[in-house]
């Protein structure tokens, strides 16, 4: 009956799922291109397989919304284009010539290498980037041979990208190239800091440069040093993370990286809880929730009471980081401050406070309130608590599957929901 119950459940999904697809599927004959384009993207969502040849119409349309549309629902059900059904899209914006790169996989070896090949020919450093990542996917001997001249590329981004790619297929590239770009402070944070990763990632001895970044003026640079420093072994950068864990002068971004460090490496360390414990009165937002979760890492006593503190405040933000930890944490007063949120029409806040109620299956009427008239993502969560908790009965639930209005959404919800307290009356959808 247990096995039964569950084959009901799955093709009653499936029912839901093919009358969706039958509803969505009649705008693909719109002459509105982005009509056509929602329902791909809604086809796509839906796992629907049936539309290829609407979607390879939908190619040759003028329309790069619906084109777009188009060659992400032709890949996302792994369609096998011919290299003839796409060439024409290699003169469209630079928007499409980004995504074509994408069919490759999926593709025959020699149409799909040809594609790379011509793609990383192209005058636009966005084309060529997004095809290199293409790379790791197809392995083509003549486009990494392409790779390997972009380590001289005049455009970073382009070299950057090339780089990671050869690493990430076992190439040999000389490690000079990625520290000269680190090491160069006329060059852009976000260069320096993509080379220093890709560095960490792939050489054994990229601790001392990480040491070395970490003393940089810029702190943007040192925090990324700095956070990176996680991956290693805690005798290995200790001292380096206490010294700016203890270092309440520096910037909170760096202080941050370091507590986040700290956590990683060194989560055990008899230090860790009262050096982290000073920074949860600090000015900065996201360090005082870095400083929490170093706090909750170690199993601090404290933690349950500045949870009440955060939620106390007037800080939305602030309210929205520490929501998930009440369930970790669940006191009286943290519980009732989530239920009480429910009676504030914050949809954001509603449907955390609903997914961490859910969990600890709290019964309360208070949480009803996100049964209708809210958005999908309340309501559902709202089901999810009702459910989890006992608290709404099958005939209820059975009103919504017969509702015409309901969406799909709910409708799958609530049949999770009868299959978990009242499998046997799944039967009456037969």
């Amino acid at each position: 009956m247990k096995y039964d119950a569950k084959k009901i459940l799955r093709n009653l999904k499936e029912r839901l799922i093919e009358e969706q697809i039958k509803i969505v599927s009649t705008d693909l004959n719109s002459s509105n291109s982005l009509t056509v384009a929602v329902s791909l993207s809604e086809l796509k969502r839906l796992k629907d397989r049936r539309h290829a040849q609407e979607a390879i119409k939908a190619l040759s349309t003028t329309s790069d919304v619906s084109v777009i549309a188009a060659i992400k629902y032709l890949v996302s059900i792994e369609y096998p284009v011919s290299f003839k059904e796409i060439d024409h899209l290699l003169k469209r914006s630079e928007r499409v010539r980004k995504e074509i790169g994408n069919f490759a996989q999926h593709m025959s070896p020699e149409d799909g290498c040809r594609l790379i090949s011509m793609l990383l020919e192209d005058r636009s450093s966005a084309v060529k980037i997004q095809t290199l990542k293409q790379l790791e996917k197809v392995r083509c001997d003549e486009s990494v041979k392409r790779a390997k001249k972009f380590l001289e590329d005049e455009d970073l981004k382009v070299k950057l990208e090339s780089i990671r790619v050869l690493l990430n297929l076992g190439e040999d590239v000389d490690e000079k190239i990625i520290t000269e770009i680190i090491e160069d402070t006329k060059l852009p944070f976000e260069i320096r800091t993509s080379a220093l990763k890709i560095f960490v990632e792939h050489f054994d001895n990229s601790l001392p440069l990480l040491r070395k970044m970490a003393e940089s003026t810029y702190s943007k640079m040192n925090s990324v040093a700095i956070s990176l420093m996680g991956k290693f072994p805690c005798d290995e950068v200790w001292n380096t993370l206490k010294a700016v864990i203890s270092n309440d002068s520096l910037p909170s971004e760096t202080i941050q990286s370091a507590l986040k460090s700290a956590s990683s490496a060194c989560g055990d360390h008899k230090e860790i809880e009262e050096m982290a414990a000073k920074y949860i009165n600090y000015p900065s937002k996201s360090l005082k929730m870095a400083a929490l979760k170093v706090l909750v890492s170690v199993q601090s006593q404290n933690v349950e009471g500045i949870i009440e503190d955060f939620l106390e405040g007037k800080d939305r933000n602030l309210k929205l980081s520490v929501i998930p930890f009440v369930e970790k944490y669940p006191s009286n007063w943290n519980v009732n401050v989530l239920l009480e949120s429910l009676e504030d029409d914050d949809e954001e806040m509603m449907e955390k406070s609903l997914k961490v109620l859910g969990r600890l299956k709290i019964k309360d009427e208070r949480i009803r309130n996100g049964l209708f008239d809210h958005t999908i993502g309340v309501r559902v969560q709202t089901l999810k608590a009702l459910i989890s908790s006992g608290d709404i009965d099958v005939e209820t639930l059975i009103e919504f599957v017969r509702s015409d209005l309901e969406p799909i959404e709910i409708k799958i919800e609530v049949l999770n929901g009868i299959a978990k307290i009242a499998p046997q009356r799944l039967e009456e959808f037969l």
